[in-house]
């Protein structure tokens, strides 16, 4: 019966999709309705707390607010902040201060992070985003928010938080809300959508039964449903008889656990050596699963794709969950804090996360993170002493997001002495740690698969390194002080990822590196120095990005040919790169300019690439691949930048599948489209942004056709520094206009779709006629025009429902709320 029954449910899901709300429209709605609310044009910002227990759905109703368009088109900045338990002042100004710059904050100063918070919140109206607001203290929420109401009026915050208490601390909420758990109907409709049940509940009886029983049992907490939805939806049948739910007295997020396939049993128990809260990123995770030996290899499938379908399951199993303060995009999630303590109480008896100097380590463990927050020294030896065996270090910050100027928090002390005992590592992660050299003992570690040495101050890498004939993946991203690897890298047979990433200068690459054929991931690679642009010739299975520096020192399109890029079909991303001529002048090779064009003649890619980026080019004419639709039929996003000599830009307009167009600093280019496509065709169909930058001869973009069919789906313009541009092409479709830094406004035809427009660095205008024909603008921002006094048709805009005029001090506008 209970196979019969189970004939429902199907597993017809690859991952959850973005947050849902079910049974919460209405207080959404509620709560919008108060952030938009026009009384918080005040000087004190609101403060909206939602009240809920674990699992209810504070965090998914703060994530579907965060994306409303509504509250996009309203806020300057959204700010989302996760609160852990040891926050304090210190911590949470970090946040927002790292939050604005994208960058690690190391300020201990109280005083003067305030300040800084203060000016980046200056002249800026801000939505904070509190989740697991659980700080029951006065002074920490009267000094936050006495900061949070110093920029813009109508600052708003939202709070989510278990405690019914938090409310009052702040000074009394504006606004409170509390979460009842969800009605039955909504329960069973929650289920259906996590089980991907492919007939309505409602209408199925038998299924009717089978969901309410899960609702009896488990509806409390939607999660549990969410959990179960997720074993239903990867059960070809469903044991209902053996789950026996009246009797059963296992949590339901252990149950679900435990009917894991082990192999995802294994990788969520890896998951519990990071802190609470953490920001997985879940192409680390899987090179970190992959190190273990817990992605089964599967004939004819890549390890890291199997790997990623491992991840995909977790998900839509909702063992994880996508990152609220991230785009759906960025591959970045997060674990729910009771599937957290869950997976923690599974594994303790391997796993091991310390978090401070003076807890003991289990001697079972074979699995082991240290986190840090603050500055500490480590004695390996004494900390491990009694570990037999050990397969895992890890040092992990718990930040959360690893910042290219990370400061290191550790500082390990015998490390030799280390390698020499746990010959058994598979997995070492010593990013941010204090180390300026790895022992010669590294050699002891034969089955080492994973080694990180990201963000250190690491100066060369050991020879003996090159011994670990087992390495699948090293990084040394962010290391200032390294310039070389190893004579001999060649070794390392079994490499499959090698990043070596910094912000200025490079790392050089031995001769020899392109005999690492298993390679699939190296983001940079620079010609030169010993290397030459052949070595690329066997590296087919490159996949992702690829970076190759360096082509001036290319001689010939012959040379470049050998480097094979149109055989790499799994590339993504290319970026093809000269060095900036002012580095090198050296007028006596007239033949420079030549040899720029046969080399980019001859580096053409895969028809598969979506991302392609050509930088400092010196040549004066771009190769006829660029130009045909059937060499680059999937490219999605083309980047020129700084191609000094060109006068023309290739005949682009006609790329199927191209969304994203930025151009920078093509001094004499007049015209964005060269001309070359037939009449009637539509020009760019699939272009969604366009960027432009610093062309100070572009005159016009494109003669738009009469129809206005060109360019059906571009929804933003962004143009900085074009003087001589003098009018914009008639697109309706356009709903986003930036204008930066120009002489004069240029003509804008009437853009009847235009939601938004941005004026700013009109340094030397006086000036400004807006134009006519904008009917559904909402937004209108003028910044930085230090001379203008005057904007003429302002009183006409009737629609628009928010006017920013800043550094403007000549401007005399009637202000009022």
């Amino acid at each position: 019966m209970a196979k019969q029954q189970s004939r429902g449910f199907h597993h017809a899901c690859s991952h959850q999709a973005a947050q849902q709300l079910h049974g919460r429209d209405d207080v959404k709605e509620r709560i919008i309705k108060e952030i938009l609310c026009d009384t918080n044009h005040v000087n004190s910002c609101t403060i909206i707390c939602i009240v809920a227990g674990s699992g209810l759905g504070k965090t998914s109703l703060l994530h579907v607010l965060h994306n409303d368009q509504r509250i996009l088109d309203a806020f300057d900045k959204r700010i989302w902040i996760h609160m852990t338990d040891k926050f304090d002042k210190l911590k949470f100004f970090w946040k927002i201060v790292e939050y604005a710059i994208h960058d690690h904050c190391h300020i201990t100063n109280l005083s003067f992070l305030e300040e800084m918070v203060k000016e980046e919140l200056a002249d800026k109206k801000c939505l904070f985003f509190l989740d697991d607001a659980e700080i029951e203290d006065r002074d920490f929420w009267f000094s936050a928010l006495q900061v949070l109401n110093s920029g813009t009026k109508g600052n708003v915050v939202v709070i989510a938080t278990t405690s019914t208490t938090v409310a009052a601390c702040t000074g009394g909420a504006t606004h409170s809300y509390y979460l009842n758990p969800l009605s039955e109907d909504n329960n069973v409709t929650l289920l259906q959508q996590y089980a991907c049940i492919d007939q309505d509940i409602q209408s199925n009886p038998d299924l009717m039964k089978i969901a309410k029983k899960f609702v009896t049992r488990f509806g409390e907490n939607p999660l549990n449903l969410k959990a179960l939805g997720g074993l239903l939806s990867h059960s070809d049948t469903v044991p209902l008889d053996k789950l026996k739910f009246e009797q059963n007295n296992v949590p339901c997020l252990q149950l679900c656990h435990d009917l894991l396939p082990i192999h995802l049993q294994h990788c969520l128990a890896f998951c519990s050596l990071f802190p609470k809260g953490y920001i997985f990123d879940k192409h680390y995770m899987v090179v970190l699963w992959i190190s273990q030996g817990f992605v089964v290899p599967v004939e004819g499938r890549e390890l890291e794709d199997i790997g990623i379908g491992y991840f995909s399951e977790l998900l839509c199993r909702s063992f994880f969950e996508y990152s609220p303060s991230h785009s759906d995009t960025d591959d970045k999630f997060v674990m729910h804090e009771l599937v957290f303590n869950m997976v923690v109480s599974v594994s303790y008896n391997k796993y091991f996360r310390s978090e401070d100097n003076l807890t003991d380590i289990p001697e079972s463990i074979c699995h082991l993170s240290l986190v840090s927050s603050q500055i500490q020294t480590v004695q390996l030896m004494s900390r491990t002493e009694d570990l037999k065996d050990l397969h895992t270090l890890l040092v992990i910050q718990p930040e959360h997001q690893q910042y290219k100027t990370s400061f290191p928090t550790i500082i390990l002390v015998g490390l030799g002495d280390f390698f020499l005992k746990f010959t058994s590592l598979k997995t070492l992660d010593l990013s941010c740690t204090e180390i300026e050299e790895l022992p010669s003992s590294i050699a002891a570690l034969r089955r080492l698969h994973y080694l990180s040495l990201n963000s250190t101050s690491i100066r060369a890498l050991p020879s003996e390194l090159c011994s670990l004939s087992n390495l699948q993946t090293l990084e040394a991203k962010h290391c200032r002080f390294l310039a070389e690897l190893p004579d001999d890298t060649k070794r390392l047979v079994s490499l499959r990822h090698l990043h070596l990433g910094k912000e200025l200068g490079f790392v050089r690459l031995p001769p020899g590196v392109g005999q690492l054929t298993k390679l699939q991931t190296l983001p940079v690679f620079h010609v030169g120095h010993g290397c030459s642009i052949g070595e690329l010739r066997s590296l087919d299975n490159l996949r992702d990005c690829l970076l190759v520096a360096g082509l001036e020192n290319v001689s010939n399109g012959g040379e470049a040919r050998e480097a094979g890029l149109k055989d790499k079909q799994h590339l993504q991303d290319l970026t093809l790169q000269w060095q900036d001529s002012s580095i090198d002048d050296d007028d006596d090779d007239d033949d420079a300019e030549d040899v720029a064009e046969q080399v980019l003649d001859s580096l053409q890619p895969h028809p598969n690439l979506q991302e392609l980026a050509i930088r400092r080019y010196e040549g004066s004419r771009f190769p006829p691949w660029m130009e045909s639709s059937s060499s680059l039929p999937s490219l999605v996003s083309l980047t020129l930048d700084s191609c000094f000599s060109c006068t023309q830009l290739p005949a682009i307009a006609q790329l199927p599948s191209l969304k994203f167009l930025s151009v920078r600093k093509t001094y004499d280019v007049q015209r964005l489209s060269n001309g070359k496509h037939g009449d009637g065709v539509i020009k760019f169909p699939s272009l969604e942004l366009l960027n432009l930058w610093e062309m100070y001869g572009l005159e016009e973009l494109f003669e738009a056709s009469d129809d206005g069919g060109d360019c059906p789906r571009l929804k933003k313009i962004c143009i900085s520094r074009c003087p001589d541009l003098k009018r914009l092409p008639c697109v309706p479709s356009v709903v986003e206009l930036v204008l930066h830094c120009c002489d004069e406004l240029p003509d804008i035809p009437e853009l009847v779709s235009l939601r938004s427009l941005r004026i700013e660095g009109f340094h030397g205008v006086s000036s400004l006629s807006l134009p006519p024909g904008l009917p559904a603008l909402k937004k209108l921002e003028i910044r930085c025009c230090d001379e203008l006094s005057s904007v003429s048709r302002l009183s006409e805009l009737t629609g628009v429902e928010r006017i920013k005029i800043v550094r403007c001090p000549k401007l005399d506008w009637p202000r009022s709320n």
